[in-house]
This record gives C-alpha cells, sequence and structure tokens, in this order.
C-alpha cells in the first residue's frame, strides 16, 4: 500500500486520519523539497509514528527511474510519502500515483491544509475572485514574463493573484516579499502594480505567522519572520473584503479610505 499524507503547514495541521496511517506503516518518506512543515523532522515522527524506516527523500528520490523501485517496494510493504501541505496541489507526485495505480498497488491520499485554503480564510479575500496562481522565480537566467503577464490577466478580469515565492532547499535560498517585489516591480513594464494593493503572507500557518496589507510597493518597507512567504496581489476588492483588509490584514486607513472613495482601480 501506499500512502500520501498531507502534512499541513504545520505539526498542528495534521490529521487523525494522518496520525492512523503513521502509526502502521512501514517505512515513511518525507519529500524534503517541495514546501516546508513547521515542527515536523524525524524527532516529531519517532513520537506519532512506529514506521521502522524513515527517509528524508530529495527530488531525485520521487522521480523518474526511483519511481518503479518505490511502486515494486509498496507491493510488499505499506508505505507512506510525506508531503508538506496537500499531497496533490502544486507538487509532483502524480506520476507515482499513476505508476502505483497502474501496477495494481493499493493507493490512499490522506489530505492536508495548504496555503491555497489558508491564503483565503485567513485574509478574508473570496475564492472565487482568485485568478490563475503563479510562481516567482529567482530572474538568474531569464526574467520570469510570465508571471507578471498572468498578473495582468488576472487584473484585467478582476482577479486577485496569489503569488508563491521561489524556495531552493538545497541551496538554502527563500524568496522573501521585499525580494519578491522588487522583483515584480521590475518587470512591471505597465506600471501599474506600485499602487495595487498586496497582502504579504510570512510563515502563514505557522505559530509565528504575519499577515499584512498595503500598496504593493510599500510592503518592501514592513518587517517580516523569515519565510517561507508569499504575496497576493489584489484586484478592486468588494466592500466586504475592503473591510476584511483593513481590520484581519491591517490595511492602512487612508489605503482603504482611498479604494473605498475612488470609482477606478488602482
Amino acid at each position: 500500500m501506499l500512502v500520501f499524507i498531507g502534512l499541513g503547514l504545520s505539526v498542528k495541521h495534521l490529521t487523525i486520519e494522518a496520525i492512523k496511517y503513521l502509526n502502521i506503516v512501514d517505512k515513511i518518506i518525507v519529500d524534503t523539497y517541495t514546501g516546508i512543515t513547521e515542527g515536523f523532522d524525524q524527532e516529531f515522527i519517532k513520537l506519532i509514528g512506529r514506521a521502522k524506516e524513515i527517509v528524508f527523500a530529495s527530488r531525485s528520490d520521487l522521480e523518474g527511474e526511483a519511481i518503479n523501485k518505490l511502486v515494486e517496494e509498496a507491493r510488499h510493504k505499506n508505505i507512506a510519502i510525506l508531503v508538506s501541505g496537500d499531497p496533490f496541489i502544486a507538487t509532483t507526485h502524480d506520476a507515482i500515483r499513476v505508476e502505483a495505480l497502474r501496477r495494481g498497488v493499493k493507493v490512499v491520499v490522506v489530505n492536508g491544509l495548504t496555503i491555497y485554503s489558508l491564503a483565503v480564510s485567513r485574509t478574508g479575500l473570496q475564492v472565487y475572485r482568485f485568478g490563475k496562481t503563479v510562481t516567482l522565480v529567482y530572474p538568474n537566467y531569464f526574467k520570469p514574463y510570465s508571471t507578471i503577464e498572468t498578473i495582468y490577466d488576472n487584473l484585467g478580469r478582476n482577479l486577485h493573484t496569489l503569488v508563491l515565492l521561489d524556495f531552493r532547499r538545497d541551496e538554502n535560498k527563500y524568496m522573501s516579499i521585499p525580494e519578491a517585489i522588487d522583483i515584480l516591480l521590475d518587470l512591471d513594464e505597465k506600471n501599474i502594480l506600485a499602487n495595487v494593493v498586496g497582502v504579504g503572507l510570512a510563515r502563514i500557518g505557522f505559530n509565528d505567522e504575519y499577515i499584512v496589507a498595503d500598496k504593493l510597493a510599500h510592503l518592501r518597507n514592513k518587517e517580516y519572520p523569515k519565510p517561507p512567504h508569499a504575496i497576493i496581489v489584489v484586484a478592486k476588492p468588494h466592500p466586504i473584503e475592503l473591510d476584511n483588509l483593513r481590520f484581519l490584514c491591517k490595511l492602512p486607513k487612508e489605503v482603504y479610505e482611498e479604494i473605498a472613495s475612488k470609482k477606478t482601480y488602482p
């Protein structure tokens, strides 16, 4: 049996179902490259699980040729793959699931909380007002123009954009909100983003979570806890959304009043 377990964004998000499977599997494989879960380490696994074997896996351990070996092993063992957030939200594990099903290996999916739900619940923005999500990567070899084009397209349809920020655990490199805004404003050929409202999401779901709203350019000047970080680029907010930005996300009063009084946005 192969069990995909969503860890959520913090160990406090683990479900009863997740803990049940952690106690019956023979082997636990922890995905270390698609996300970060607060408080989750080998000692915590030993505390809640009884698996004889624990593996902290890199990308190469769960992709390509490694899939065949893993699926074959799951014919004879109960194996859990632990993934930050939800196992099949913006991760790369579908190939494992499909191959297991193709070979007749039982597959179980245990869902977990993810930034997609927390970003909506914590900010008061309405889920049906979100457009396509993007990931902003470091512009080392090319400028991520596709990211800015998606933001433009979403704004043109009056939809918010969740912007996930690059992190490279093997390089110990995690993009911060100020870094991301510098990149976005550099890419902003239409010169509209500086005055659009943004929401900075720092360590969302963690114990030291920090969420703040302001004009995008002003978010660079806030103080944040360390990453992981994300940003929401806000389209013209509904009045209820605007109230939530003010009282949930600390949108400055003058920005709140400016948006409430203007017919155009930004």
